[in-house]
């Protein structure tokens, strides 16, 4: 099998398969990742923090990766909110298990980089049978053979970080495989193979975003006892957002959220020190001031402002069968959601596990199992996007779209829990939902909700008239009396 894409989705695939009995190749553009117990880790600056939920910590067990993953993961066991004036409000969930607790899993957060880096170590200490060969590119997937035929191409020194093949790449001869795996992320080239195939309906499906959000990082250095919360701050007034999350080392990795083109974020290109800096955030995030060094502020303004994904589905199959081989898309080549909704890479890491679990149901069939997979996870992972966008709205009315909904369903999973279910944001962590399924229950629940109120209006309607009748043959009682 070749697995197309390092990354933790990619590296899960190599894991599975290998404990499957297959031989598997791993190919990644890329460079690959420090070791993780290298001290950088500890900076608070390096990659972006991913918190691990229900989805992926189950994933993770499944394959037996997830005892290495928790030495290098923080727990978050609540939230500090800093308020307009910088005072902080903590907020801790009650731990699983207990009466009235919110999760049934403590979130482990760890860096997107580290995590690959354990997968790695994994990968290298564990299974023999996985090379993994960084700094080749996929330039495509011929798909007119009994079987798969990779194209890949070695990047030139200097160029690899960049994704696919790039021009100068050394491209060399396809090399065919009974199984092939896209877990190449947004812009994968395998799925760009599946899509030009003349019989395949693969296609990918880019949402505009109307509501685009850019980002800088910033490392956070707190007090002790307050590293195992997520933080948050918002200025309300700037529309500018911060969130939060810790390392294992107890530091903090904050990432400052921004509109393009705002006042905000044309004051935020426009720093150019250290001084300017601490200056901006004592105004706009008062209570981050006490966590932040002047050596971090000097490379927060040098770090060049970033952008987040956009909205991205795949509609069609999301595999492509031969008659002694087969294809399949896995992770973000298939789904793209907003980090902030925290299921880019806990999905991606269930979709491993329903391969492996198709891979069981087809006795190991490469072309059969791609096909089990497109049925299995193409609609789920539809509506992880569809549900992702609905709650990205922008402006009074897009948070109102967002906030309304969320604080109906705590009021009612509240009162009625045997009828309705926690809010979906909650939902979409639990690994007992399918996206799917929670999708048509929340309908089902709002139908529901509509028929309740509609009853109740009915049995309102009719008290009143009652009274009101009651109160008319009062008034002319005396004068049928004295009739």
């Amino acid at each position: 099998a070749a697995v197309i894409g390092a990354g933790p989705a990619g590296l899960l695939t190599a894991i599975s398969l290998a404990q499957r009995g297959w031989d598997v190749s791993v190919f990644d553009s890329r460079l690959a990742p420090l070791p993780p117990d290298d001290e950088s880790w500890g900076a608070g600056e390096r990659s972006y923090q991913i918190g691990l939920n229900g989805r992926g910590q189950k994933a993770l067990s499944e394959f037996g990766a997830m005892d290495r993953v928790s030495k290098y993961a923080a727990s978050v066991r609540g939230r500090l909110n800093f308020d307009a004036s910088g005072t902080p409000t903590e907020n801790r969930l009650k731990p699983p298990g207990t009466p009235g607790a919110e999760k049934n899993y403590v979130t482990r957060v760890l860096q997107r980089d580290r995590l690959q880096a354990c997968l790695l170590e994994e990968v290298q200490q564990v299974y023999p049978q996985v090379r993994v060969e960084f700094g080749m590119g996929c330039d495509g997937v011929d798909l007119v053979g009994e079987r798969p035929a990779v194209r890949l191409c070695r990047q030139p020194a200097g160029m690899e970080d960049d994704e696919g093949c790039e021009l100068g790449s050394v491209v060399e001869a396809p090399s065919c495989y009974d199984l092939v795996v896209g877990a190449d992320g947004v812009r994968s080239s395998v799925r760009a193979s599946l899509a030009d195939a003349l019989s395949s309906n693969t296609r990918a499906i880019r949402f505009p975003d109307y509501n685009e959000r850019r980002y800088k990082t910033l490392p956070l250095h707190p007090t002790f006892g307050l590293s195992d919360l997520s933080w948050g701050a918002r200025n309300q007034t700037l529309d500018l957002g911060m969130d939060a999350l810790p390392t294992m080392e107890g530091e903090m990795v904050a990432v400052l959220l921004f509109k393009p083109g705002s006042v905000v974020a044309e004051q935020i290109g426009a720093l150019s020190s250290a001084e300017e800096a601490r200056a901006f955030l004592t105004a706009a995030l008062p209570g981050l001031t006490p966590y932040i060094r002047d050596s971090d502020l000097e490379r927060f303004v040098q770090r060049p402002i970033g952008r987040l994904p956009s909205f991205q589905l795949v509609e069609g199959d999301l595999h492509f069968a031969l008659p002694r081989g087969g294809v399949v898309l896995l992770g973000d080549s298939i789904k793209a959601v907003k980090p902030y909704f925290g299921q880019g890479a806990n999905s991606a890491l269930e979709d491993v596990s329903i391969l492996n679990r198709c891979l069981t149901e087809q006795a190991d069939d490469p072309a059969a199992t791609v096909v089990a997979f497109s049925s299995a996870r193409g609609d789920d992972a539809r509506a992880l996007v569809r549900t992702s966008r609905s709650f990205d709205g922008r402006g009074p009315l897009g948070t109102a779209r967002f906030l309304l909904p969320l604080l109906v369903d705590i009021q009612l999973n509240k009162l009625l829990p045997a009828l309705f279910s926690p809010p979906m944001l909650r939902g979409l962590q639990d690994e007992r939902n399918t996206f799917l399924g929670l999708r048509r229950r929340k309908r089902a629940e709002r139908m529901l909700l509509a028929a309740i109120m509609a009853a109740v209006g009915l049995v309102l309607k009719l008290v009143v008239q009652r009274a009101w009748c009651g109160a008319c043959s009062l008034s002319l009682w005396p004068v049928l009396r004295a009739a």
